[in-house]
Protein backbone atom coordinates (compact mmCIF):
# COMPACT_ATOMS: atom_id res chain seq x y z
CA UNK A 1 0.00 0.00 0.00
CA UNK A 2 1.73 2.74 -0.84
CA UNK A 3 1.63 6.33 1.69
CA UNK A 4 -1.07 8.08 -0.38
CA UNK A 5 -3.35 5.09 0.06
CA UNK A 6 -2.38 4.72 3.76
CA UNK A 7 -3.34 8.66 4.28
CA UNK A 8 -6.67 7.83 2.42
CA UNK A 9 -7.99 4.79 4.76
CA UNK A 10 -6.19 6.68 8.01
CA UNK A 11 -9.02 9.53 6.77
CA UNK A 12 -11.86 7.44 6.15
CA UNK A 13 -11.03 6.06 9.42
CA UNK A 14 -11.35 8.99 11.05
CA UNK A 15 -14.62 9.75 9.47
CA UNK A 16 -16.41 6.67 10.10
CA UNK A 17 -15.23 5.52 13.44
CA UNK A 18 -17.53 7.96 15.46
CA UNK A 19 -20.46 6.63 13.24
CA UNK A 20 -19.58 3.23 14.64
CA UNK A 21 -18.89 3.98 18.26
CA UNK A 22 -22.02 5.64 18.34
CA UNK A 23 -23.71 2.74 17.13
CA UNK A 24 -22.30 0.06 19.41
CA UNK A 25 -23.02 2.80 22.23
CA UNK A 26 -27.01 2.90 21.12
CA UNK A 27 -26.71 -1.24 21.37
CA UNK A 28 -25.78 -1.54 24.34
CA UNK A 29 -28.16 1.05 26.20
CA UNK A 30 -31.61 -0.88 27.70
CA UNK A 31 -33.54 2.13 27.91
CA UNK A 32 -34.81 4.71 24.99
CA UNK A 33 -32.21 7.44 26.13
CA UNK A 34 -32.73 9.99 22.82
CA UNK A 35 -35.55 11.93 21.60
CA UNK A 36 -36.86 10.75 18.30
CA UNK A 37 -37.20 12.60 14.93
CA UNK A 38 -40.58 13.69 14.07
CA UNK A 39 -42.32 12.37 10.70
CA UNK A 40 -43.19 14.48 7.51
CA UNK A 41 -46.46 15.36 5.83
CA UNK A 42 -50.21 14.22 6.55
CA UNK A 43 -51.17 11.60 9.00
CA UNK A 44 -54.58 10.05 9.87
CA UNK A 45 -55.79 8.33 13.12
CA UNK A 46 -57.33 4.84 12.41
CA UNK A 47 -58.68 2.50 14.66
CA UNK A 48 -57.28 -0.99 14.72
CA UNK A 49 -58.86 -3.43 17.01
CA UNK A 50 -60.33 -0.55 19.37
CA UNK A 51 -56.92 1.20 19.73
CA UNK A 52 -56.26 4.63 17.67
CA UNK A 53 -53.20 4.01 15.53
CA UNK A 54 -51.41 6.71 13.69
CA UNK A 55 -50.34 6.50 10.05
CA UNK A 56 -48.11 8.22 9.04
CA UNK A 57 -47.09 9.60 5.16
CA UNK A 58 -44.86 7.20 3.49
CA UNK A 59 -43.15 8.40 0.22
CA UNK A 60 -44.85 6.90 -3.02
CA UNK A 61 -44.41 4.01 -5.00
CA UNK A 62 -41.33 4.36 -8.05
CA UNK A 63 -39.90 1.92 -10.11
CA UNK A 64 -37.23 3.47 -11.42
CA UNK A 65 -33.81 2.04 -13.15
CA UNK A 66 -30.11 3.01 -11.06
CA UNK A 67 -27.11 3.65 -13.14
CA UNK A 68 -26.25 -0.14 -13.22
CA UNK A 69 -29.29 -0.74 -15.35
CA UNK A 70 -31.13 -2.26 -12.26
CA UNK A 71 -34.74 -1.91 -11.24
CA UNK A 72 -35.01 0.61 -8.01
CA UNK A 73 -38.32 0.57 -6.27
CA UNK A 74 -39.43 2.07 -3.10
CA UNK A 75 -39.15 -1.09 -1.58
CA UNK A 76 -35.45 -0.26 -1.73
CA UNK A 77 -35.50 2.81 -0.46
CA UNK A 78 -37.23 1.31 2.51
CA UNK A 79 -34.46 -0.99 3.59
CA UNK A 80 -33.09 1.25 5.61
CA UNK A 81 -32.25 5.04 6.35
CA UNK A 82 -32.28 6.64 2.91
CA UNK A 83 -31.19 10.20 1.82
CA UNK A 84 -33.39 11.50 -1.20
CA UNK A 85 -32.08 14.03 -3.78
CA UNK A 86 -32.66 15.45 -7.44
CA UNK A 87 -30.09 16.99 -9.37
CA UNK A 88 -28.85 16.33 -13.61
CA UNK A 89 -25.88 15.75 -14.57
CA UNK A 90 -25.17 18.61 -16.66
CA UNK A 91 -26.42 20.88 -14.02
CA UNK A 92 -24.07 24.08 -14.24
CA UNK A 93 -25.08 25.63 -10.60
CA UNK A 94 -26.13 24.15 -7.47
CA UNK A 95 -25.10 20.19 -8.39
CA UNK A 96 -21.95 20.13 -7.52
CA UNK A 97 -22.19 22.07 -4.59
CA UNK A 98 -24.80 19.49 -3.80
CA UNK A 99 -22.99 16.49 -4.56
CA UNK A 100 -19.84 17.58 -2.92
CA UNK A 101 -21.39 18.21 0.51
CA UNK A 102 -23.76 14.37 -0.40
CA UNK A 103 -20.24 13.19 -1.03
CA UNK A 104 -18.59 13.90 2.46
CA UNK A 105 -21.67 12.99 4.56
CA UNK A 106 -21.84 9.12 2.34
CA UNK A 107 -18.10 8.54 3.53
CA UNK A 108 -18.92 9.51 7.51
CA UNK A 109 -21.45 6.47 7.42
CA UNK A 110 -19.80 4.12 5.09
CA UNK A 111 -19.75 2.01 8.07
CA UNK A 112 -23.45 1.95 8.21
CA UNK A 113 -24.70 -1.32 5.94
CA UNK A 114 -28.16 0.22 5.81
CA UNK A 115 -27.21 3.53 4.68
CA UNK A 116 -28.04 5.03 1.01
CA UNK A 117 -28.42 7.57 -0.93
CA UNK A 118 -30.50 8.42 -3.72
CA UNK A 119 -30.04 10.88 -6.42
CA UNK A 120 -33.08 11.43 -8.84
CA UNK A 121 -32.07 12.83 -12.77
CA UNK A 122 -34.66 15.30 -14.00
CA UNK A 123 -33.05 15.14 -16.87
CA UNK A 124 -33.47 11.26 -18.20
CA UNK A 125 -32.88 11.98 -21.75
CA UNK A 126 -29.08 13.14 -20.79
CA UNK A 127 -28.65 11.16 -17.95
CA UNK A 128 -28.37 7.98 -19.86
CA UNK A 129 -26.66 5.10 -17.44
CA UNK A 130 -23.88 6.06 -19.25
CA UNK A 131 -23.57 8.98 -18.54
CA UNK A 132 -24.97 8.48 -14.43
CA UNK A 133 -21.79 5.71 -14.37
CA UNK A 134 -19.40 8.34 -15.48
CA UNK A 135 -21.21 11.52 -13.16
CA UNK A 136 -20.37 8.91 -9.95
CA UNK A 137 -17.00 8.18 -10.85
CA UNK A 138 -16.02 11.66 -11.23
CA UNK A 139 -17.59 12.10 -7.73
CA UNK A 140 -15.45 9.27 -6.70
CA UNK A 141 -18.81 7.23 -5.42
CA UNK A 142 -17.42 3.75 -5.21
CA UNK A 143 -19.48 1.88 -3.38
CA UNK A 144 -22.83 0.84 -4.40
CA UNK A 145 -24.74 2.64 -1.80
CA UNK A 146 -25.46 5.76 -3.58
CA UNK A 147 -27.80 5.36 -6.45
CA UNK A 148 -28.53 7.80 -8.91
CA UNK A 149 -31.76 6.48 -10.76
CA UNK A 150 -33.46 7.99 -13.69
CA UNK A 151 -36.90 7.24 -14.94
CA UNK A 152 -39.07 9.32 -17.39
CA UNK A 153 -39.00 13.41 -17.23
CA UNK A 154 -42.66 13.22 -16.41
CA UNK A 155 -41.85 10.32 -13.99
CA UNK A 156 -39.43 12.48 -12.20
CA UNK A 157 -41.29 16.19 -11.63
CA UNK A 158 -44.48 14.39 -10.18
CA UNK A 159 -42.49 12.39 -7.97
CA UNK A 160 -40.41 15.63 -6.43
CA UNK A 161 -43.15 16.85 -4.97
CA UNK A 162 -44.20 13.65 -3.21
CA UNK A 163 -40.99 13.99 -1.75
CA UNK A 164 -41.84 17.71 -0.41
CA UNK A 165 -39.50 19.12 -2.62
CA UNK A 166 -39.72 20.64 -7.05
CA UNK A 167 -38.77 19.52 -9.99
CA UNK A 168 -39.35 21.08 -13.22
CA UNK A 169 -38.36 22.30 -16.34
CA UNK A 170 -37.78 26.05 -17.13
CA UNK A 171 -35.90 27.40 -20.10
CA UNK A 172 -34.71 30.50 -18.01
CA UNK A 173 -32.91 28.06 -15.80
CA UNK A 174 -29.56 27.28 -15.66
CA UNK A 175 -29.20 23.97 -17.53
CA UNK A 176 -32.97 24.46 -18.74
CA UNK A 177 -34.15 22.97 -15.05
CA UNK A 178 -34.97 24.14 -11.96
CA UNK A 179 -35.24 21.33 -8.83
CA UNK A 180 -34.72 21.42 -4.99
CA UNK A 181 -31.33 22.03 -3.29
CA UNK A 182 -32.94 20.29 -0.13
CA UNK A 183 -32.89 16.59 0.91
CA UNK A 184 -34.85 14.26 2.76
CA UNK A 185 -34.32 11.48 4.77
CA UNK A 186 -36.43 8.52 4.53
CA UNK A 187 -36.74 5.61 7.36
CA UNK A 188 -37.31 2.11 7.01
CA UNK A 189 -40.92 1.92 7.36
CA UNK A 190 -41.09 4.91 4.37
CA UNK A 191 -42.28 7.70 6.44
CA UNK A 192 -40.23 11.17 5.92
CA UNK A 193 -38.09 12.25 8.98
CA UNK A 194 -36.94 15.73 10.61
CA UNK A 195 -36.20 17.42 13.76
CA UNK A 196 -38.17 20.97 14.79
CA UNK A 197 -36.47 24.49 14.38
CA UNK A 198 -36.25 25.88 17.42
CA UNK A 199 -40.26 27.38 17.32
CA UNK A 200 -41.13 23.75 17.51
CA UNK A 201 -41.96 23.44 13.41
CA UNK A 202 -41.03 20.50 11.96
CA UNK A 203 -37.86 20.74 8.87
CA UNK A 204 -38.93 18.48 6.94
CA UNK A 205 -36.04 18.84 4.85
CA UNK A 206 -32.26 19.29 4.91
CA UNK A 207 -30.34 22.96 2.68
CA UNK A 208 -27.58 20.16 0.93
CA UNK A 209 -25.85 23.85 -0.15
CA UNK A 210 -25.37 24.44 3.81
CA UNK A 211 -22.50 22.90 5.76
CA UNK A 212 -24.55 23.77 9.11
CA UNK A 213 -27.68 22.10 7.38
CA UNK A 214 -26.10 18.77 6.65
CA UNK A 215 -24.28 18.94 10.47
CA UNK A 216 -27.88 18.84 11.64
CA UNK A 217 -29.09 15.93 9.02
CA UNK A 218 -25.89 13.82 10.17
CA UNK A 219 -26.46 14.37 13.96
CA UNK A 220 -30.64 13.21 12.76
CA UNK A 221 -29.35 10.37 10.90
CA UNK A 222 -27.36 9.01 13.79
CA UNK A 223 -30.94 9.87 16.05
CA UNK A 224 -32.28 7.47 13.23
CA UNK A 225 -29.62 4.96 13.43
CA UNK A 226 -30.34 4.78 17.18
CA UNK A 227 -34.03 3.92 16.14
CA UNK A 228 -33.16 1.16 13.74
CA UNK A 229 -30.87 -0.62 15.93
CA UNK A 230 -33.50 -0.44 18.89
CA UNK A 231 -36.26 -1.27 16.28
CA UNK A 232 -34.03 -4.05 14.89
CA UNK A 233 -32.91 -5.45 17.82
CA UNK A 234 -36.73 -5.80 19.84
CA UNK A 235 -37.87 -7.04 15.99
CA UNK A 236 -35.25 -10.01 16.48
CA UNK A 237 -36.89 -10.84 20.36
CA UNK A 238 -39.89 -10.78 19.09
CA UNK A 239 -39.69 -12.81 16.16
CA UNK A 240 -37.69 -15.74 18.74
Amino acid sequence: MTDQNKKRVALLGLLVLPVLVYIAFVYLQKGVFFKTLDHVGPYTVEQVDGVNDTVYYKVPKLTFENQFGNTYTQDSITEGITVVSFFFTSCPSICPAMNFHLKQVSDRFKGVDYFNMVSITVDPERDTLEALQEYARKLGVQERRWWFLRGTQEEAHQLAPKFFLAANEDSTAAGGYNHSQSVVVVDWNGNIRSRKDDNGNIVGSYDAMSVSELNKMEDDIKVLIAEYERWKHYQLKFDD
